[in-house]
């Protein structure tokens, strides 16, 4: 009857790596066929009426998370950790007309049940006794598998290239798509399900190799063009909810346009997805550090931390007044922790700007409630806006895209995709808002003595993938973080940067710009108008982009500049340790 638990693992987990195109290996095969073995062999030793309880929960459990594990994947380009749970609401609440049919889910169905009814019609219920003879025999076979998984395995070639090394990939999971890879989605399963329910422990250790990183590498900061250009003047930072190029036009988006055409427009701009997506990118945004990607989300593992080198505190330290703003409920993503550790004086929902469950769809009206709390006339400010208007779903049931598409439709015709038009109709509320603060700015006397800066969170994952990928005509999957980033303001003339950057750059640019006190050797990014460093994008699954190609720590290929590698490695291990002991807290 046990069979029936070994055929299961392996029909799924080929399924989906065949799906999903993954590749196979001998690593995989005997890593699976190892942990295969491990859970029969538990199984075996408990007494019959429980081992036949866990064989059934086991067949259910399983088959219910390769199939959440492919769905997941479809969207993200990556597999969940239960580590995630805390935003499975948000997920949720968001998921509506994003499933896809597939051949592997009906796949899935059909060996699952049949399993579940051969194996409820087998009389039989396998049972070891344990004993020193049992135990010497039976331990044999998860031996002779692990010998194998490890003759089959790859280890790293030095000390400082510890990401080729599949043992350190095994226990540290940076990339689950590696992981799954090598090891499948059982082993998945099983050790993230483990390491859920241990507690994350910091060391004084942590502590140390932090303080030692930051007195060894000093980054220094030349002055240039752009430094202090707009001291003491406001800024007004919108995140644009999952907005993209593909959406500004001269005719149908004249104000964002006007931001891309009259400011600096960052035409090599990438924001990368980190795993929780539009949260992370608020952490990036504020702190310019790499977000968790081993411990869990940031906004939930995380969001008591607080940052003493955040963007609002440098603000905060030259008299500014701080706010941010979401026309979300505020405890969405702990936003009302995160924020108070990203230190803003006040962060404003959904209930405290009285938006009900319609209005708080459109990003016009949002902006129009925030107006009392976001501009201050009398003192220096800076605010940060997270539109909404512009998620998924992009069909009729969004009522933001729905109350813009005839005027896109009409635009565009059938020269785009009903995708893709739905996708630029639900932006036009960003459009509109854009358009709103431009007015209020320049009726009040305040435009002269204030920058905009449009940036997105995200790429719309959302959106028909078939669609998007073909209508922007992108070529490589990582293409897809390709973001946007517009500084506008009056006394800047306009300019197309044609260097590389990311949403990393943008706090050490902000502390450029307006010659805020900050520490450039904190952030990972840098400004972007400084050519002291090689530009760098970092990614969720430990690969980076220099501009020229993407390349994988895991990876034995060595780039034109191989200090980019180290410069990487250092980052990614010094942001999780400055996580882990909430480094920069403010005492």
């Amino acid at each position: 009857d046990k069979l029936y638990i070994f055929y299961l693992v392996f029909l799924l987990e080929i399924g989906l790596i065949i799906k999903n195109n993954l590749g196979f290996n001998q690593l995989y095969l005997f890593s699976i066929a190892l942990m295969a073995f491990l859970v029969i062999l538990f199984s075996l030793i408990l007494p019959k009426r429980v081992s036949k309880i866990f064989d059934i929960s086991f067949i259910l459990i399983y088959s219910i998370y390769v199939f959440a594990q492919d769905y997941y994947y479809r969207i993200f380009d990556d597999f969940f950790s239960f580590k995630e749970y805390g935003t499975i609401k948000e997920g949720l609440q968001f998921s509506e007309g994003m499933y896809e049919f597939s051949f592997l889910h009906v796949y899935i169905i059909i060996i699952a049940v049949t399993t579940l009814v051969f194996y409820v019609l087998e009389k039989n219920t396998s049972h070891i006794k344990l004993s020193f003879r049992a135990i010497k025999e039976l331990a044999m076979y998860p031996l002779i598998l692990l010998f194998l998984v490890n003759i089959n395995a790859q280890f790293p070639v030095n000390l400082a290239r510890l990401h080729l090394s599949d043992h350190y990939l095994y226990s540290s999971v940076f990339s689950k798509e590696k992981f799954v890879s090598r090891f499948g989605a059982v082993n998945l399963l099983v050790k993230d399900a483990f390491e859920t329910i241990t507690p994350n422990f910091s060391t004084k250790k942590d502590t140390e190799y932090v303080d030692n990183y930051f007195e060894n590498n000093i980054k220094v900061h030349t002055e240039n063009e752009y430094t202090g250009i707009v001291e003491g003047m406001n800024l007004i930072f919108i995140v644009g909810e999952s907005f993209d190029s593909l959406v500004v036009d001269e005719f149908l988006t004249p104000n964002i346009y006007r931001l891309k055409t009259e400011g600096l427009d960052l035409q090599n701009h990438f924001t990368p997805v980190f795993p929780r997506t539009t949260c992370d990118s608020e952490v990036i945004f504020n702190t310019s550090i790499i977000p968790s990607i081993q411990d869990g989300p940031t906004c939930y593992v995380y969001n008591e931390n607080s940052y003493t080198n955040s963007l609002a505190e440098l603000f905060n330290n030259e008299d500014y007044v701080t706010t941010g703003f979401h026309s979300n409920y505020k405890e969405f993503y702990t936003r009302d922790l995160v924020y108070k550790g990203f230190l803003y004086d006040n962060f404003y929902g959904q209930n405290e700007l009285d938006l009900d469950e319609t209005e708080k769809r459109f990003d016009s009206t949002f902006f129009e409630k925030s107006i009392e709390y976001s501009i201050d006339e009398d003192n220096p400010f800076f605010t940060m806006l997270l539109t909404l208007s512009g998620h998924s779903p992009y069909d009729s049931s969004n009522i933001a895209a729905a109350a813009h598409y005839d005027e896109v439709n009409a635009y565009y015709g059938d020269t785009v995709p009903e995708s893709i038009k739905y996708f630029i109709a639900s932006q036009m509320e960003t459009e509109v808002m854009v358009g709103e603060i431009f007015d209020y700015l320049e009726n009040n006397g305040l435009i002269d003595n204030t920058v905009i800066v449009l940036t997105n969170d995200h790429y719309p994952y959302a959106l028909n993938e078939e669609d998007y990928v073909t209508y922007k005509n992108i070529e490589e999957d990582f293409m897809k973080n390709s973001g946007v980033m517009y500084i506008w303001g009056n006394n800047i003339e306009h300019a197309e940067i044609t260097k590389l950057t990311s949403s990393f750059d943008f706090l050490p640019t902000m502390l450029n710009m307006f010659g805020l006190d900050g520490n450039y050797s904190n952030y990972v990014g840098n400004d972007i108008f400084s050519n002291d460093y090689d530009p760098i994008v970092y990614f969720k699954d430990y690969s980076i982009y220099d501009g020229e190609a993407l390349y994988e720590l895991s990876s034995e290929e060595i780039p034109t500049n191989p200090d980019i590698i180290w410069v990487a490695t250092d980052y990614y291990e010094l942001s999780k340790k400055i996580l882990n002991v909430n480094y920069f807290r403010k005492e």
